[in-house]
């Protein structure tokens, strides 16, 4: 993929997060418009549906969601991401019989292939940030691929989310923290 270049769209689509929301979720605050048209794009992935799950000060860790779209003729190889909250922990993760864990391989995404990342299963993790991360707020994103290139994705919005289906091990901590 020497010469691939990247392309990312994040398209933020209010009645796509209203409805694949529980009831109970904030999919937005009163004060805060949802632009479903927020792209930012090169050539070849999409990260679509991105949503950044609200953390409260009291919280350790939260993930970022979504679906990345492999819209070129070549796989994608993700090494890591950082955000625009800066002095934060990031890890890419996974859930292996039902338990959370660090991915111990990078994160591909097959050519012509999409991947979820989903409560209870792969997602972004950000871990060791001490502030809160209120819904209604947006977080900027840059994805780490192995060929060097950085991906760019602006403005996903943080929401009111439940937790998925994972466990954090036998202590209540996330495997190898």
């Amino acid at each position: 993929m020497k010469n691939l270049k990247t392309l990312v769209s994040v398209v933020v689509a209010g009645s796509l997060l209203v409805a694949c929301s529980p009831q109970n979720e904030n999919p937005a605050p009163d004060n805060q418009e949802v632009d479903p048209d927020v792209e930012a794009s090169a050539d070849g992935l999409e990260f679509t549906d991105a949503v950044v799950r609200e953390k409260g000060a009291d919280q350790e860790m939260t993930g970022i969601f979504g679906e990345l779209v492999n819209n070129s003729e070549e796989d994608v190889t993700i090494e890591g991401f950082t955000t625009s909250l800066g002095d934060a922990h990031y890890e890419i993760h996974e859930v292996v019989d039902g338990t959370m864990q660090k991915m111990s391989e990078p994160l591909v995404i097959a050519a012509g292939e999409t991947r979820t990342l989903q409560p209870g299963g792969d997602h972004f993790m950000i871990m060791g940030y001490p502030e809160e991360i209120p819904a209604g707020e947006t977080i900027d994103l840059t994805i780490e691929l192995a060929e060097g290139d950085d991906v760019e994705v602006k403005d996903i919005p943080v929401r009111t989310m439940g937790a998925g289906d994972e466990s954090y091990g036998e202590d209540g901590h996330l495997m190898g923290h």
